[in-house]
């Protein structure tokens, strides 16, 4: 009787060590966190958000700021491009450039960006195939896709994690999915427009 005692004993425990951060990360000197879990994979954070290795530290930084713009990078490359050629062609077009300015100060004025959010959270968080140390962009981008396939916008960003690092989500009064969905198009439209006023140039 004592060995079928000892046995729930023993899978308690590997299974306690198979989560154990110090072991699924035995090579960091850094303090990691279980964080959540989505779909039946384990995600990690840093104990000290202030104190993590420089080169995942540098990308929080760079998102955190792409985040307080609602503008990527990318897009705001894009938007620098298709300006230069508007600004340089044969005939200055006037209503392009106000067109390409107003969609800047839109971005500006929406409340957030949710698809930055899901940037910002990737770097945070991270699974037992990434090393701490480094952002991996690719994998990242696959994390955000197997995030959302199983778990919808509100239930993902309400977990505790996901509010400590963005606290303002806590007094959102409006239905989350559907916000998220409506920046998702307004995000094509500008990077359609984009495109167009590049391809006739």
């Amino acid at each position: 009787m004592n060995l079928f005692r000892k046995i729930p004993q023993k899978i308690r425990t590997w299974k306690h060590n198979r989560k154990d951060p110090k072991r699924v990360f035995p090579h960091t000197h850094h303090i990691i966190n279980i964080a959540f879990s989505v779909g039946g994979v384990d995600y990690y954070q840093f104990d000290d958000v202030f104190n993590i290795p420089y080169e995942r530290g540098l990308m929080a930084l760079a998102i955190y700021e792409e985040t307080r713009m609602n503008c990527s990078r990318e897009y705001l490359e894009k938007h620098v491009e298709v300006m230069h050629e508007l600004l340089h062609s044969n005939q200055v077009d006037i209503f392009k450039i106000n067109q390409l300015n107003e969609q800047i100060k839109e971005r500006l004025n929406i409340s957030f960006d949710v698809s930055l959010l899901y940037k910002l959270a990737s770097v945070v968080f991270f699974d037992k195939n990434e090393n701490p140390s480094l952002y991996e962009p690719e994998y990242c981008d696959k994390k955000i896709a197997f995030w959302k396939e199983h778990r919808g916008v509100t239930d993902f960003f309400l977990q505790k994690p996901l509010l400590e690092l963005i606290p303002f989500l806590q007094n959102v009064d409006f239905d989350l999915e559907t916000y998220s969905d409506l920046i998702d198009k307004l995000d094509k439209i500008h990077l359609e427009r984009l495109r167009l006023s590049k391809s006739k140039n």
